[in-house]
């Protein structure tokens, strides 16, 4: 037998709107189990489908309850009691179970069990009952169905107190058989007596009538008892939620008309189940549709974001390198203007140096005129000198040391007119390199004009380009502004699809809720349905089928065993 552990002792109690439904299959499988059952578990429903319902089985219970269960839905009966379980984290539970076998064209397929939340002192009560049977105190209690009863004359005065329906028609069937005998032995005594035909007829006439009485009492009671007993059964299939029981007819008024209101909540549970059943799957199949589109939007959503991100790193990029575009053209552009203007400066250093050698010219201008001063003094010292030779060789002896001198003077006014020859020359040189120079100086002007007026015109380019690098700066920052706002709504864009993907998956988890909780009502019209989601349980349909009586459920229990290995199966439970 399976222990559960561990337990905590601490009751978990149930509130009035708690009603736990679960069933199992022949095994005592989970097969289904309602948002309730579910709740108060503490399991998952992926933890329950599937497993057996021993489970939730609490160590204090004693075996001889399950047993007792066992026994009684594997004949056909509906077994009620109280049942204390235990839940995921070792908390209890009490519960007024009630199991009954689900049938199905005459053959048990299933169980079904409905719990509910028992008052205190039935509590009370069955956890001392329950523990004078573990301990071994409890020789005077047994389990009958489920209800805790006492052995002996104690259990005979609780039923005498508390008779059910057959027992009461079973007296009455007594005291209408004691008039018969009654009357029986009043004739008899008549007889033997030799009564007069009239006493003899009246006593005939009260035994035939005793008969008549007993024999419609009879048949009454039997009558009534397997209505009751039918109907018992058939609200036992309806509160295990098969839809498709039926009952039969009846022949007491009373009862016929409570047999057909009964009909009346079925058909009325029934449609309206259906009904339900259909706006579910409706529901469900729109929101599959809405939750599969909020998947691709979101992910749309978020493909977008990421491009948006992208692009806004592209921009941002783009921006530093047009930022650092227009930096250097403003850095080149002042390297223009400070070329510009030293080329500026070495124009005028140039246009100083074409003046100084205009200077020079006229300098060297003035230098041949005096050499041509020097060299007509010389050329006149030269003929004064010959002029001195020839008046000194008519003066003789006496003028021969003028000649000398003259002689001298000639030299000197010979070598005058060389150095002034050498000079002239010289100068003549010295001119033409420096109209030479004068010429390259003048074309380097030009040329350093030519320079300053393309610097000038690469300043005035490098500026235009900075502008246009500083406008281009500008757009970027104003798109790269656009871009991070439009980031900022796909963000929130996202972030709201993902809370729509998320409420849809929450009703989606509700709706599956709900169809595994309109699981529990066995419809025939359900069975052409596709089989459901593994979320769903997987609940198998019922065909109509009418509830059986006590003889029919006697007969299918064998059937069900059948089926069933013959090993402790109350185990499962």
């Amino acid at each position: 037998m399976r222990n559960n552990q561990p337990v905590t002792q601490r009751e978990y109690e149930l509130r009035d709107e708690h009603f736990l439904i679960s069933r199992t299959d022949l095994q005592g499988r989970i097969v289904y189990a309602n948002p309730s059952f579910i709740e108060v578990s503490g399991y998952s429903w992926e933890e329950l489908h599937g497993a057996n319902h021993n489970l939730v089985r609490h160590p204090d219970m004693p075996p001889a309850a399950f047993a007792n269960l066992w026994e009684t839905i594997q004949q056909g009966h509906s077994w009620n009691g109280l049942v204390m379980n235990r839940r995921k984290n070792g908390d209890h539970y009490w519960v007024r179970a009630n199991v009954t076998p689900t049938v199905e064209a005459g053959r048990v397929v299933g169980y079904t069990s409905v719990r509910s939340k028992p008052g205190r002192a039935e509590v009370d009560a069955a956890s001392a009952a329950y523990r004078a049977i573990r301990e071994g105190r409890g020789k005077h209690l047994r389990l009958d169905r489920g209800r805790l009863v006492h052995r002996g004359p104690r259990g005979w005065l609780v039923h005498l107190r508390r008779p059910s329906l057959r027992a009461r028609l079973l007296s009455i069937m007594v005291a209408a058989g004691v008039v018969v005998i009654d009357s029986s032995v009043t004739l008899v005594q008549a007889l033997i007596e030799g009564a007069g035909t009239a006493e003899l007829l009246e006593a005939a006439g009260l035994a035939l009538v005793g008969l008549f009485l007993l024999g419609r009492i009879v048949g009454t009671g039997r009558a009534m008892h397997r209505a009751l007993q039918d109907s018992v059964d058939y609200m036992a299939q309806l509160a295990a939620g098969n839809l498709e029981a039926r009952l039969g007819e009846c022949e007491i008024g009373e009862m016929a008309e409570l047999i057909r209101f009964q009909g009346a909540v079925r058909n009325s549970v029934a449609r309206i189940a259906r009904d339900v059943n259909h706006s579910v799957d409706s529901l469900a199949l729109a929101v599959d549709d809405i939750a599969r589109g909020n998947e691709e939007l979101s992910a749309r959503t978020e493909q977008q974001a990421a491009s948006l991100q992208q692009t806004a790193a592209s921009m941002e990029e783009l921006t530093a390198t047009v930022q650092q575009n227009a930096g250097n053209a403003r850095h080149a552009s002042q390297l223009a203007s400070d070329a510009a203007s030293t080329v500026r400066d070495s124009g005028e250093v140039m246009g100083q140096v074409v003046g100084t050698m205009d200077q020079i010219t006229a300098t060297s201008r003035k230098m041949t005129e005096i050499i041509n001063v020097i060299d007509s003094i010389a050329f006149q010292t030269n003929i004064l000198a010959l002029n001195a030779s020839v008046e000194a060789a008519r003066a003789g002896e006496q003028g021969r040391g003028f000649a000398v001198v003259a002689s001298e003077v000639r030299n000197l006014a010979s070598r005058s007119a060389e150095a002034s020859r050498e000079i002239r020359g010289l100068i003549v040189s010295s001119s033409q390199q420096i109209d030479e120079g004068a010429q390259l100086v003048q074309r380097a002007e030009q040329s350093i004009e030519g320079v300053v007026a393309a610097v000038t015109k690469v300043n005035d380019i490098m500026g235009e380009i900075a502008a246009a690098s500083n406008e281009q700066s500008s757009g970027i920052a104003q798109v790269n502004q656009a871009v991070a706002q439009m980031d900022d709504v796909t963000q929130r864009n996202a972030g709201l699809v993902q809370t729509a993907a998320q409420a849809s998956v929450d009703l989606k988890g509700h709706l599956d809720d709900a169809l595994r909780t309109m699981g529990v009502f066995r419809l025939r019209d359900r069975q052409a349905r596709a089989a459901a989601p593994a979320a769903r349980p997987q609940v198998q349909r019922a065909p109509r089928v009418s509830a059986p009586a006590p003889a029919a459920a006697s007969a299918a229990a064998p059937a069900a065993r059948r089926e069933e290995p013959a090993t402790e199966e109350w185990s499962e439970f």
